[in-house]
Order: structure tokens, then sequence, then C-alpha cells
């Protein structure tokens, strides 16, 4: 099977493709950086014998590339599933971005995925099985006055994978999405966090054996779920003094 990962070269989006190249399946994968993304494809290709694509491109441009995609995706018998480990936040996310700034936020978190998925949804329909798997954030579970527009972007996106759900209950596609804590990453290197960082590798393997599964919308790791939930419950005079 042929799977698309956009936000591949780095993080989750690596751990997920070396696992779905260890299990055999082929790849299509989209980053921003052509250099990371050959030494990537190469690597899997070496390692796991599997046929790996390449597209280069900065999903906050415009979405050009997906014809790009779509011919890398043909040429490897058509696309089975997308999964988005793609994302961005940025310094001063407090409400004070610029127009630029709080654009590609949500260009990056959201429009690019939505638009990946309109691209691709017709052709998913058509295949035996198939998949979406989005990845959300924690960080969107109550508005904060940090990652203001990273967290409102990130719930945007939840709820078009609901929505997406939805729309293809009883149809072959299956849609998930990852609500996701800490992960320990390079980004996470020597940052101290209130709890404990998930191994992307470790979720990557979760995310492989649950393909398929109509479970909606997966915690993880799963002690978030109470958390995230108690958040939201908090009343907001207590809710105000809170600093995280």
């Amino acid at each position: 099977m042929t799977y698309v990962v956009v936000g591949a070269s780095a993080g989750l989006g690596r751990a997920l493709a070396a696992r779905f190249a260890a299990a055999g399946h082929h790849l299509v994968l989209v980053a921003s950086d052509e250099r990371d993304l050959s030494a990537v494809a190469s690597d899997l290709t070496v390692r796991y014998s599997v046929r790996v694509a390449t597209v280069a491109a900065d999903v906050a441009a415009d979405d050009a590339y997906l014809d790009r995609v779509a011919a890398a995706a043909d040429a490897l018998g058509g696309p089975d599933g997308l999964l988005f480990p793609v994302g961005a936040n940025a310094q001063g996310d407090d409400g004070s971005l610029d127009a630029g700034g709080a654009t590609r936020l949500v260009r990056v978190n959201f429009l690019a995925i939505a638009a990946a998925v309109a691209r691709f949804l017709p052709v998913l329909r058509r295949r035996p099985r198939a998949v979406i798997v989005g990845f959300g954030s924690v960080a969107a579970a109550r508005g904060r006055g940090a990652n203001v527009v990273y967290a409102a972007s990130k719930r945007a996106l939840e709820s078009l994978f609901e929505s997406l759900r939805h729309a293809c209950a009883g149809t072959t596609v299956t849609v998930q999405f990852y609500v996701l804590g800490y992960l320990d990453t390079n980004l996470a290197l020597g940052v101290r966090t209130p709890l404990p960082k998930a191994d992307p590798a470790r979720l990557s393997e979760r995310v492989l054996r649950g393909l398929g599964r109509d479970v909606g919308v997966i915690y993880y790791p799963a002690f978030w779920r109470p958390v995230c939930a108690l958040l939201r419950r908090v009343p907001w005079v207590v809710f105000r003094r809170l600093r995280f």
C-alpha cells in the first residue's frame, strides 16, 4: 500500500515514515527541505526495500505542490492513505502576531491540510481501504494567552476531522484524529514539561496498529484525555489565573 506523509523529514513525521516503511508500505514523503527528504528516502529504501518518492514543498506557500504529490502517488499505484504530522508554532504567538505570521500558522496547521484532503478524498473513496490521519494538540483543549493562533488552528483542524469522519461514515475511508501531548523530539530538547514527553517511535507504532479502526479521536498518551476534560471544566475565575 502507498501512504502520503506530509511533514515527513523530522520528529513524528520521520518516525511514521520509518515505521510504515518497516511494515513494507511505499511512501510519498512531503517536507520543505529537499536534503532532509533525500536522506530519509535513501535510508528507508536501502533498509526496507520499499519505494519512496519525495516532494519538497513549503505547504504554507500554495497548493501547487499537490500536483506533484498526486503524480508521485500514482507512480506508486495510487494513494491508500494520508498522514498529516505537519505543524508549526511561532514565538510571540500571544495574540500580537502580525498578519503574515498568523496567516502562516493557520496555513500550515489547517488550510494546507484541508486543501490536501479535498484534493485526494475523491481518489481515496475509490480505494478498497483508505485512511486519513490527522494530528492535533492538547494546546487546543482551551483557549489561553499562549499559542493563540496555533491553538485556534489546531482546534479548527479537530473540527475538520470530525466533519470528515461524519462525511466518510459508511464508506471505505476511515478518518482518525490524534490529540497529542508533549513529544520527545528535537524541538523539545532541554525543555522542561509538566507532564512526560511521548516517544514518537512508539506513537508511530500506535498509528500503524490502529489503521482502519473507526475510533475517531485518540488522545496520546491516553492520560491527556482526562486532563483535557478537566481543563475544559475549570471555572473561568480559576482558569484565568493559571500560567502554563
